[in-house]
């Protein structure tokens, strides 16, 4: 006699078996979405912390953690029970700055613009998918704090002139979809939140060929930025110098933007940009 199988209501469907590649693949981006929730202003976050940032129940997020622990990608404090982010993050990075030949060229001229000037000097990329610059090295005064120095801290890119240095370099239809993606994340009063202003600034900076902050990343800080270029001339890198208005006033804003440029050039020549090197 044949078998009928078991009818099966609308309100209760049959569960179909997930695709063997769904579990994996949402693990990894879970892991991937931890590592972007530790920053320089929470270093430190408890399990019950992340479970809820995930929206999982806390003996799963306390699996997840665990396997990432096993793994170098974070660290639990056994002190405290926090978790912050692991050793093995520090390997990775050192590979992928080993491999950047950009930040070796530039810490030179930024130690220069640093003892030269008195002021700090900074060497950051785009992160255009996030509308932001990525800062890579550093040449700052022994008053600064060690937050500022962090590798990889990131900055709204139109809200500083490093960013609008690299913004300058790109097509404005881009940089547009951007902003209207994520919004103005506007730091300060003076930042830029228009896209008339913001072009018309762009279009400056590309054509004088330096960038300037007055108070638009932090109040009370102004800063001089220009542009690095590959050996096909493209702008890979933005440096600058930055410190409060009176000493940027001191030491004279066309004297600051003459040797920032001069420096960047010189980094840009080291990557083989012909153009820079004749000057």
């Amino acid at each position: 006699m044949a078998v009928v199988p078991p009818a099966v209501s609308e309100a209760h469907p049959a569960r179909r078996p997930e695709r063997p590649d769904r579990v994996p693949t949402q693990t990894v981006d879970r892991a991937l979405t931890v590592l972007g929730y530790f920053t320089a202003t929470e270093p430190e976050l408890s399990s019950a912390e992340i479970a809820g940032r995930l929206g999982l129940h806390q003996t799963t997020a306390y699996r997840l953690l665990s396997t990432m622990e096993a793994s170098g990608y974070v660290e639990r404090d056994p002190r405290t029970g926090l978790y912050r982010l692991g050793l093995k993050l520090i390997e990775l990075a050192g590979l992928k700055l080993n491999q950047m030949d950009l930040a070796r060229h530039a810490q030179p001229e930024l130690n220069a613009l640093r003892d030269g000037l008195h002021l700090n000097a900074n060497l950051a990329v785009l992160d255009h998918s996030r509308g932001n610059i990525c800062h890579l090295a550093f040449a700052v005064r022994p008053d600064v704090s060690h937050t500022y120095t962090l590798l990889g801290r990131m900055s709204v890119a139109h809200c500083t002139a490093l960013g609008k240095v690299l913004l300058a370099g790109r097509p404005r239809s881009e940089v547009h979809q951007t902003i209207h993606a994520l919004g103005w994340r506007s730091n300060t009063e003076r930042s830029l939140r228009d896209f008339p202003s913001l072009d018309e600034a762009l279009d400056q900076i590309a054509a004088q060929g330096y960038a300037v902050d007055d108070g638009e990343h932090r109040r009370n800080v102004k800063c001089v930025g220009a542009p690095v270029r590959d050996r096909t001339g493209a702008v890979v890198a933005a440096i600058s110098v930055s410190g409060t208005p009176e000493l940027v006033d001191a030491v004279g804003v066309p004297r600051v933007i003459a040797a920032v440029t001069e420096r960047a050039d010189a980094v840009s020549a080291r990557l083989g940009h012909l153009d820079s090197w004749r000057r």
